[in-house]
């Protein structure tokens, strides 16, 4: 019979630190405790923002993480020393000096690695010039070290001013969690990300939390039943293993709800959607890809109706930046959407701490190379390597993705496709005409960014459809005195809720991009205009479309505009306005009391106007 554990549950989301259970920092070694020795003369007297000291709390702390991750005494020490050249201006020959021999030029590379320096040489910020400095040494050890750095300055964020906590909250999400997620260490992600997110976005976060600390699939019977019942199925196929769960991250599922908004798959107001809110793992004991199909047959029949088809991942035969399993997605009535991911125990250790996990089991760490690069303001990204431009736009804000005029590296312009190295000074120019997101992007870029570019993609297909669907509807509407269906909808929505209802839209712009798509012929949209009543003959409206020049934008204007109107014998019903940037301005009014020839009066008091019009259309 099948030996399959199941894993109990004592915290919902236990942090990394009570994991790791790091007190006071204990050497291992005697070179570890000569380093500690002389790191704390060094910065005897230096205080923490909290008052505590600084060598003890800080770099002791650094030290102790990153030597419960990895066993290896060079980066232990080098965590040790991380600081005492920046901020007690010792150098790196002394450091050298401590530890003769390879031992010494190891730590002394990964503290220079880490080291901010004190002068810029072309005059950039300080950080920026840090941040170059890093990029350029793609040691893995550097990155491990500097993301412990960063995550002790996470849990200390309450001692630092308003302002600051807000940059370096945004700078661990924006850069350093997305390293932690290149290197593939998404536990150590989500808890930077988590320690961020409150500062970063305040009341987001308070939303965030209630509705996720409250969500059903996080009650404890739930999640036992599950985990129940996945065991069951791997007794069942007889396969030794074991079955755990994990808990997304607050930002982590944030970020992927908004995506999904902006998709048009859910609302940001309902994490129903959100499938890893609470993710099972099905972990195989044995190193066998084929023991993961099985298991995938019987979860899929477990499942049956409930299985969301359109959400299956084949990560092991295609893997993600390192992650390799199998996920399904079923959506429980009164619950959500559930994942099941299913991975050997190999694999899982990877998905978990990829670097980590890779180093401590001496396996090839050559595909965790991020490139570094920067921003104009000192900002910082992590890109997997053979990164292009549009990857470096998606970095730095995928809502730049459609909106991008041109993008600078090192100051020239460079095309979206070229790729990235170490270490680039990226700038995305939003100003001028902007390039429209094709679906030959997909084919430049990583796939971190194909799951946001096809989104982006997505939208831009709707817009186009929308446009075309507003330009096919505009003879029809005209028919009926009306130019927009969103006056219907302000003065008559009874009407518009029936006509969505009757063509099943959800809203105007589904109804627009479903004619400009083809899925909703004129013939079928003109029948079911008559029949909620949308017609000339039961409204009684005209409307009038008026385009003018800035010089026409001055105080009275509308004024002048409803005079003529008024002097036409129309009478004004509804009206829209808007101004461009440039100060020119749109004007429409929905008019009731017209007949044909008070429209012939309007159509020549509106030719005659002493404000000259760029257009106008009454029908």
């Amino acid at each position: 019979m099948a030996k399959v554990s199941v894993e109990s549950i004592n915290e919902i989301r236990p942090r990394i630190t009570d994991e790791f259970d790091l007190g006071p920092f204990v050497a291992r070694t005697e070179a570890i405790q000569k380093a500690y020795d002389w790191g704390k003369q060094v910065h005897a007297g230096q205080l923490r923002l909290s008052g505590e000291p600084y060598f003890e709390t800080h770099s002791g702390w650094v030290a102790a993480f990153v030597d419960k991750l990895v066993h290896k005494e060079a980066w232990t020490i080098a965590a040790l020393l991380h600081d005492t050249v920046e901020d007690q201006g010792e150098s790196l020959e002394e450091i050298q000096s401590l530890f003769p021999g390879p031992l010494g030029e190891e730590v002394a590379h990964i503290v220079d690695g880490v080291t901010k320096m004190s002068t810029p040489r072309d005059g950039s910020t300080r950080e920026l010039e840090t941040l170059r400095k890093i990029a350029m040494f793609r040691d893995p050890a550097v990155f491990i070290v500097k993301l412990a750095d960063k995550s002790h300055n996470m849990m200390t964020l309450q001692y630092q001013a308003r302002g600051k906590q807000w940059q370096k909250a945004n700078e661990a999400i924006r850069a350093y969690g997305k390293l932690a997620g290149i290197l593939n260490c998404y536990r150590w992600r989500r808890w930077i990300e988590d320690m961020a997110f409150p500062y970063a976005e305040p009341e987001a976060f308070s939303m965030v939390k209630g509705k996720i600390d409250s969500d059903p699939r996080l009650n404890l019977n739930f999640i036992r039943y599950y985990l129940g019942e996945l065991a069951n199925l791997m007794e069942a196929e007889g396969i030794d293993g074991s079955v755990r769960f994990t808990v997304n991250g607050y930002w982590q599922a944030w970020d992927k709800l908004q995506r999904m908004a902006r998709a048009r798959r859910t609302s940001l107001q309902d994490f129903s959607a959100v499938n890893d809110i609470v993710s099972f793992r099905m972990i195989v004991k044995k190193n066998d890809e084929t023991a993961c199909y099985r298991l995938l047959s019987r979860v899929n029949r477990y499942f049956s109706r409930n299985l969301d088809q359109d959400r299956f991942d084949d990560y092991i035969a295609s893997p993600q930046n390192g992650y390799r399993a199998l996920q399904v997605t079923t959506w429980l009535p009164g619950a959500g959407a559930v994942e099941v991911a299913i991975a050997t125990e190999e694999m899982e250790g990877e998905n978990s701490w990829g670097i980590i996990y890779a180093i401590n089991n001496n396996k090839d760490i050559s595909q965790y190379s991020p490139v570094q690069i920067l921003t104009p303001f000192g900002g910082t990204r992590f890109l997997p390597e053979g990164s292009t431009v549009l990857d470096g736009v998606a970095a730095i804000q995928e809502f730049y993705l459609d909106k991008v005029s041109k993008v600078l590296v090192n100051n020239e312009e460079r095309h979206i496709y070229d790729t990235l190295n170490p270490g680039d000074l990226v700038e995305v120019i939003t100003s001028g005409p902007h390039k429209t997101p094709e679906p030959e992007w997909l084919n430049h870029c990583n796939a971190t960014t194909a799951r946001r570019l096809r989104s982006v993609l997505a939208m831009v297909a709707l817009k186009e459809a929308s446009k075309k669907g507003k330009e096919l509807i505009h003879p029809i509407l005209a028919k009926r005195g009306l130019l927009n269906l969103e006056d219907v909808a302000s003065l008559n929505v009874n009407s518009i809720e029936s006509l969505l209802g009757l063509l099943a839209c959800a809203n105007l712009d589904d109804l627009y991009s479903a004619v400009g798509g083809g899925s909703i012929h004129l013939q079928e949209l003109e029948n079911a205009l008559e029949l909620v009543g949308i017609s000339q003959a039961s409204l009684h409206w005209n409307t009038v479309e008026i385009q003018g020049a800035s010089v026409f934008n001055r105080p009275g204007g509308l004024a002048y505009l409803a005079g003529l109107v008024s002097e036409a014998g129309g009478n004004i019903v509804r009206t829209v306005s808007t101004t461009n940037n440039e100060g020119r301005f749109y004007l429409r009014m929905v008019l009731s009391e017209m007949d044909e020839s008070k429209k012939n009066n309007l159509n020549t008091l509106l030719s005659q106007s002493r404000f000259p019009l760029e257009s106008y259309e009454i029908v």
